[in-house]
């Protein structure tokens, strides 16, 4: 089977691929594909789609299982997932609260139809991401991640339904962008899929929605001297929680620096705001330092941490035993 013989879409998604890879094994992958997505119904077609995709931006971008930009892109993917929805789920109680509350009293002016479809969109923002969280719990990394790119574009779509003309919709379309490549570049073979990392998400999850729950719903209090919007107080909160991650990957006893660096790397893409806020003339400087200190100090604290706990380890391996 040659390329010219495969479905549109995928000639498409076939030139993706470097040229002379194309050209030396453009045959093979045509029919592959073929023989793997003949009968498959829809959704699993699309699945198919998104790993042709993603496998020829990996070639392209020489991010492969064999790459150590592939083993740090492993590391992260699972990790910016949790964290997506565990930003989700934290918002999702009041989310769905509005939604009901428009459905039983909507507009009379608009009818129940505005009304539904204006609470479908408030939830778009938040159930796909869940959704693909419970898939990598699951183990199906292969449906979490394309679940997770689609709602990534969900995301994007509902910021871009209106024109872009504040930083925080450029941040608000950014984020789950990035989250969205993070997902899509990981090698699938890579990604920990083991019981340990599936704790390890779901963990992660849980721990930066359900505290936040109780703060979004009893409006506590929190840093009222920043000024800080519900959003922002959820990112400094979700790096306390990545730092106890980060502090567990650097100091298990087999240390992987590219797992570890992963951490890092998944909980950028929320610290693009600080980037923004900055390049924004009408923000004070000294709040945006403040903020991002907070931000980065509980990581700073947790590689230090871990540091010391190896060196301690490595301090206590060298001591000469005593006779007995």
């Amino acid at each position: 089977m040659s390329t010219h013989d495969a479905p549109p879409v995928a000639r498409l998604l076939m030139r993706l691929y470097p040229r002379r890879y194309r050209a030396a094994h453009g045959q093979d992958i045509a029919a592959v594909f073929a023989e793997t997505t003949r009968g498959l119904p829809p959704r699993a077609l699309l699945r198919e789609h998104v790993d042709l995709a993603a496998h020829a931006l990996r070639l392209r971008l020489r991010i492969g299982p064999t790459d150590p930009a592939g083993r740090l892109l492993a590391g992260a993917a699972p990790v910016a997932l949790a964290i997506a929805a565990g930003r989700a789920l934290a918002f999702l109680p009041a989310q769905s609260y509005d939604a009901v509350h428009r459905i039983r009293y909507p507009f009379p002016a608009l009818g129940l139809g505005n009304a539904v479809a204006s609470a479908v969109v408030l939830l778009a923002d938040s159930l796909p991401w869940l959704l693909a969280l419970a898939f990598a719990l699951a183990g199906r990394w292969r449906a979490a991640r394309t679940t997770g790119a689609l709602a990534a574009l969900t995301s994007i779509g509902l910021q871009l339904r209106e024109p872009v003309h504040s930083l925080w919709q450029v941040y608000c379309t950014a984020v789950p962008a990035i989250v969205g490549a993070l997902l899509l570049l990981a090698p699938t073979g890579l990604v920990d899929a083991t019981a340990r990392g599936r704790r390890e998400a779901a963990a992660l999850a849980l721990g930066i929605a359900v505290p936040m729950i109780a703060v979004l719903h009893y409006e506590v209090p929190l840093l009222d001297t920043l000024i800080l919007s519900r959003a922002s107080t959820l990112t400094l909160w979700q790096c306390t929680v990545v730092a106890v991650l980060l502090l567990l990957r650097l100091s298990g006893r087999r240390l992987d620096g590219f797992r570890a660096a992963g951490v890092l790397l998944a909980v950028l893409p929320w610290l693009t705001n600080l980037v923004l806020a900055a390049a924004d003339s009408s923000e004070r400087s000294p709040v945006v330092a403040l903020y991002g200190g907070a931000c980065l100090a509980p990581l700073a604290v947790a590689a230090a941490l871990a540091g010391a706990v190896r060196v301690g380890r490595r301090v206590r391996a060298n001591e000469p035993s005593r006779p007995a």
